[in-house]
């Protein structure tokens, strides 16, 4: 499960907007988190993974409509408009003074404490491939990030998705989309917290039966 235990109630937004195109033939027209698994959809289990935030849901004009049904369970839902990148949403929301970041394509294992008070992005080591962001870091401050690097070998310090975030310390670029790792954090002093987590992203076929292996 995933807590916050100091900073209950901090806002998390869970972002579900996304186009989805490389699970598109098993989705049929249904976004991403909304794949069935099992008894439930997938956006299920990473719900009802966390504790103690208040959670909002960022959609998009291509599946708002898809995830309203979620406003009766007492989560915030919210439409972006057309799509504006992982980042864009901080461009068009009323931001609270610090708050959560994550994916809402991805499940984690483990009892994970998020609690930190600072601008922190949370990694795990892990054998990275080729569509894996990592960073360099140093006594728990991050120096720089790699994206997406066919060259890279051995374990690094994944980005999980996963960020806390102060609103006053991030500087949004005059434009969209808005890229959540190019545009905001390289351009953030961030501290880096390893969690000990086997993560579930579900985006490709092969890495959704993964989890529903696992789940199974």
């Amino acid at each position: 499960m995933i807590v916050t235990e100091l900073s209950k109630g901090t806002k998390l937004y869970l972002l579900v907007g996304g186009r989805g195109t490389r699970l598109s033939s098993i989705t049929n027209g249904k976004a991403k988190p909304l794949v069935s698994i099992k008894n439930n959809v997938f956006l299920d289990y990473v719900l009802e993974n966390l504790f103690g935030f208040d959670i909002t849901l960022v959609c998009s004009d291509l599946n708002y409509d898809q995830f309203i049904q979620y406003k009766r369970f007492g989560i915030d839902v919210i439409n972006e408009g057309t799509p504006s990148g992982t980042g864009g949403f901080l461009a068009k929301v009323d931001l609270p003074e610090s708050f959560y970041v994550m994916n809402g394509d991805t499940f984690f294992s483990g009892k994970l404490n998020l609690d930190c008070n600072e601008s922190t992005i949370f990694v795990a080591e892990e054998k990275v491939t080729h569509d894996v962001g990592y960073i360099h870091g140093k006594n728990g401050i991050v120096e720089y990030f790699v994206e997406k690097d066919p060259s890279a070998s051995g374990k690094k310090l994944v980005s999980l998705g996963i960020y806390k975030l102060y609103r006053d310390e991030i500087k949004i670029p005059n434009k969209l989309p808005i890229s959540m790792e190019y545009d905001i954090l390289p351009k953030m002093e961030l501290s880096y917290k390893i969690l000990d987590t086997c993560r579930f992203d579900i985006g490709t076929p092969e890495r959704l039966e993964r989890f529903r292996n696992w789940v199974c």
